[in-house]
């Protein structure tokens, strides 16, 4: 049995995967909103992924973390500690003053302003991109602060992100992904674009070379010991990473808690071979983590 765990808006990318076609666990996966009454009764062991820990509100981490440590205590195998897992903010931050990220980020309510430009502004808690345009200097920082005022969302849940450029010499942007599933890392995806923010399928370019290529980025896991390290330092054991090389250098992005693991309703066809591996690996590695 896998227990999956999270907010209630954060159901549906588990719950796309289960009901979609393909390869799928033979393991029983429940999955479930976070409330009080849920750890009432624990039952048998399990396996228990504390998913989507981004959108958990502060009042809601100490029940969660009593939570916790009641199924540790019960034998239950546990994934993504509520507290000790670090979140956008906290990852990004750590991964610069290690010496990882090349660029900064800084919350809206705190007294460090952008020491590099460009920045873009985004909500911590959320993966929607950015809320804002490139912003070049202090000046148009400034007015962005002003705008981002008017908007119906907490200073302290919004960030300044330092734009980190990508491209290589021919002007092209490759975005990674790779899942962690109970400490299992595997290629997830990699987006060829020419863009400068790339984060979906449709914002990359598929050919015959670059399908290749992510097969061969599946197939070689060539980053896989770099990613295990950042995922240790985050104390994440279930999630997807996504990330860039700046002259060759990894750079995070994030680290997402409740990712979508089907993402491609209508895919190239020139992808499939790749998918199809994807999602056999997915089904076995749900397998792997389950408690029986």
């Amino acid at each position: 049995m896998i227990r999956f765990l999270c907010t209630r808006r954060g159901l549906l990318p588990i719950r796309r995967y289960l009901e979609a076609g393909g390869p799928r666990p033979k393991a029983r996966i429940e999955a479930s909103v976070y409330g009080r009454d849920l750890f009432t009764r624990i039952g048998k062991p399990a396996t228990w992924i504390f998913s989507d820990l981004e959108r958990v509100l502060p009042q809601g981490l100490g029940d969660l973390v009593k939570a916790w440590n009641r199924l540790e205590a019960s034998g239950h195998r546990l994934l993504n500690h509520p507290t000790q897992s670090l979140r956008r903010y906290e990852l990004l931050r750590t991964l610069h003053e290690t010496g990882i990220n090349r660029f900064n980020v800084y919350r809206l309510d705190e007294a460090r302003r952008p020491a590099r430009w460009p920045v873009f502004i985004r909500r911590e808690d959320e993966h929607d991109g950015a809320l804002s345009r490139f912003l070049k200097n202090a000046e148009e920082y400034d007015r962005e602060l002003e705008a981002v005022a008017r908007l119906p969302v907490a200073r302290d849940h919004l960030l300044a992100v330092e734009f980190c450029d990508t491209r290589d010499a021919k002007g092209i942007v490759r975005k990674y992904g790779a899942a962690c599933i109970g400490g299992e890392i595997k290629p997830f995806h990699v987006y060829v674009s020419r863009k400068p923010i790339v984060k979906h399928s449709t914002d990359a370019i598929v050919d015959a070379e670059t399908a290749a290529e992510e097969l061969r980025y599946f197939d070689e896991n060539p980053h896989e010991a770099e990613l295990r390290d950042v995922f240790a330092r985050a104390r994440i054991e279930y999630g997807r990473i996504d990330y860039g090389f700046r002259q060759g250098r990894l750079q995070v992005w994030e680290i997402n808690t409740n990712p979508y693991w089907v993402v491609d309703s209508a895919p190239d066809p020139l992808r499939v071979p790749f998918l199809e591996r994807r999602a056999q690996w997915l089904a076995r590695a749900f397998d792997r983590i389950d408690t029986k």
